[in-house]
Formats: structure tokens, C-alpha cells, sequence
């Protein structure tokens, strides 16, 4: 009966210590920022590559709407591969428990949008969509991702 015993003690200091490193962990990731910069314009981003801040001189206003997209799409990519090593390097110090698992997550395929469907949806077919939509939400949640 010890041998159990022990071996669940064991199991529940795991848990608590894959726990702290998790939560460690998330909270170095979400400091992370990614930056990029051209004169003119600069881009931060977050480890999932969401643009935190823009900054656009009033030079570049000058240029055209070609030149600004362009260097604001580029700007942009470069921030996102500082933030995505900087991630990178976090994750190479990670408890080896719980890096696999953060590997897998970055590494899951993006979902392919399916074809648009020619038909319009009937308003039936759109009432149960929103109470499908709904009832997702209130099962997990309204700020689930």
C-alpha cells in the first residue's frame, strides 16, 4: 500500500511542478515582443505576432500607398520572426514536460478555409448556425479562443 501511496505523492509534486513551470512559462512568452524597424515606420508584435504597436513618421506619409503597405507588410514579417526566435529560445529552456506539448500547439496546421458554399444560407439554416454559435460560447466560454 506505500508503494502507492508514494508513487501518487510523487505524482502530485509533478503535477504542482509542471504547473509553476506552465504557468512560468506563459508569462514569459506573453513578454515577449518582437520589433522591427525601417526609417519611417516601426513594428511590435506579441509571440503570436498581433501588431502591439505602429508607429508611422509623418515622412513616411509621403510615400505612396504602394511603398507604405509594402513596408508595413515587410516591417510587420520581420517583427513576427524576432518574436517567433525569441519564443523559440524560450522554449529550448522550457521543463522538457511541457515543451513537447508547446511544439506541437505552434506546429498544429492552420485550418483551410472550405469553399464558399454558392447557395445563400435559408434563414433557417442561419437561425441554427447563431444558436450553434451561441451555445459553443456559453458552454466554453465567452473569452475562449
Amino acid at each position: 500500500m506505500t508503494d502507492i501511496v508514494e508513487w501518487e505523492r510523487q505524482l502530485e509534486a509533478n503535477l504542482t511542478e509542471i504547473r509553476r513551470n506552465t504557468a512560468q512559462l506563459g508569462k514569459a512568452v506573453a513578454a515577449v515582443r518582437g520589433r522591427s524597424q525601417i526609417p519611417g515606420l516601426a513594428v511590435e508584435v506579441d509571440a503570436h505576432g498581433t501588431i502591439t504597436d505602429l508607429r508611422i513618421t509623418p515622412g513616411a506619409m509621403r510615400w505612396t500607398n504602394t511603398q507604405l503597405a509594402k513596408a508595413i507588410t515587410d516591417t510587420h514579417r520581420r517583427a513576427r520572426a524576432d518574436a517567433t526566435a525569441k519564443t523559440d529560445r524560450l522554449l529550448q529552456t522550457a521543463d522538457p514536460r511541457i515543451r513537447h506539448a508547446a511544439e506541437q500547439l505552434r506546429s498544429e496546421p492552420t485550418p483551410t478555409p472550405s469553399p464558399a458554399d454558392p447557395r445563400p444560407m435559408s434563414e433557417k439554416e442561419i437561425q441554427a448556425a447563431d444558436d450553434a454559435y451561441f451555445e459553443q460560447r456559453n458552454r466554453e466560454g465567452w473569452n475562449a479562443r
